[in-house]
């Protein structure tokens, strides 16, 4: 293979992998930089990444720590109905609450997930109860998890949530709330949007990073050329060899280097209540979701007899996907320091 033609071939399959992998971890690189990381001209890599915004239609946004923000940890809801409602009253009802950051419609085990930031427990069990009394001309059945961690993937949070917090002052939400939308906003136009000046706009943005309000700024994918989406929430008997169960989980997951525009596994959410673990994933087709869905969780947890609600995502109707690639980092480190401490067979 010739030089050119090298550079050619990397150019079109390998650099869109690495344009994302970095723009996940932090969104606001310039392409000057990427150019250089990446040991590729300015020019090309600016081409490449308005066709991978085209395809995927990139949502370049944050990741925020909701608790430092001021509000209560997140939850995540499923609803199965005995009926099911118009779409319309659906979308007109959540839209409208500043509590419900990302609301999917299902077919399966359940119809509705839906990400819930900023309620007390006190204040959720009055809402999820006055929830129920709007749907109940539909028969809603409810099951809610507290989230502990997110090890892989990230949900977005609304504006609207941002703007009730108590912890930032007015042009500290302006700036986060633009930032939110546009991760990649020049700081020119940040700062004319924010109505404030470029010094006081650098100060925000390193404070909100330090006291770790922005874990980082990231990427979304709206759209993917995965055809299968798919949600599952698993409940497990733990046995003492948990930790090693896990440890094979988190093996498989990186047992495949796809080299993808989006991961299988998007989004891994650890909960306490219905819930031990919820995902969020997406599969070329119908065979990798049968090796890779919840089937290899029934094989690989079999010892913990899990029990699995799952269903095919079929759209979104508030927030946003939360798909890209974020190349399971956090299992990789894990095996790692597992296998430092004890040799894996």
């Amino acid at each position: 293979m010739t030089k050119s033609r090298a550079v050619a071939d990397y150019i079109e399959k390998e650099l869109p992998y690495q344009l994302l992998m970095r723009l996940n971890d932090n969104s606001r690189l310039s392409l000057r930089k990427l150019g250089r990381e990446l040991n590729i001209s300015y020019h090309v890599i600016a081409a490449k990444l308005k066709e991978l915004e085209e395809k995927y239609k990139l949502f370049y946004t944050l990741d925020i720590d909701t608790d430092k923000l001021g509000f209560a940890e997140g939850r995540l809801i499923t609803i199965k109905f005995e009926k099911m409602p118009e779409i319309d009253f659906i979308k007109g009802l959540f839209a409208k609450d500043i509590f419900v950051q990302d609301a999917y419609l299902a077919q399966g085990d359940f119809d509705l997930v839906m990400y819930v930031v900023g309620l007390t427990q006190r204040d959720f069990q009055k809402w999820q109860f006055n929830l129920r009394i709007k749907l109940s001309a539909y028969g809603p059945f409810v099951k809610y998890s507290t989230i502990n961690s997110m090890p892989t993937g990230l949900l977005h949070i609304r504006n609207e949530l941002i703007e009730k917090s108590q912890v930032l002052s007015p042009t500290e939400k302006r700036i986060l709330c633009l930032l939110n939308q546009n991760s990649r906003m020049r700081l020119s136009e940040l700062v004319k949007a924010a109505h404030t000046t470029q010094m006081k706009a650098i100060y925000i943005i390193k404070k909100l990073k330090n006291i770790g309000i922005i874990k980082r700024f990231s990427v979304l994918a709206q759209e993917t050329d995965k055809k299968v989406l798919s949600a599952y929430g698993a409940l497990i008997f733990p046995s003492e060899s948990h930790n090693k169960l896990a440890l094979e989980f988190q093996k498989e997951l990186i047992s495949e280097d796809l080299h993808e525009a989006t991961n299988d596994y998007d989004l891994i959410v650890n909960t306490n209540g219905t819930y031990d673990i919820f995902f969020i994933c997406s599969f070329k087709d119908g065979d990798i979701f049968a090796k890779r869905g919840p089937s290899m969780l029934q094989k690989l947890w079999a010892e913990e007899r899990p029990k699995i609600d799952q269903a095919i995502l079929t759209a979104c109707e508030v927030g946003k996907w939360p798909f890209i690639l974020n190349h399971y980092k956090w299992a990789e480190e894990k095996v790692k320091e597992i296998s430092r401490e004890q040799p894996v067979d």
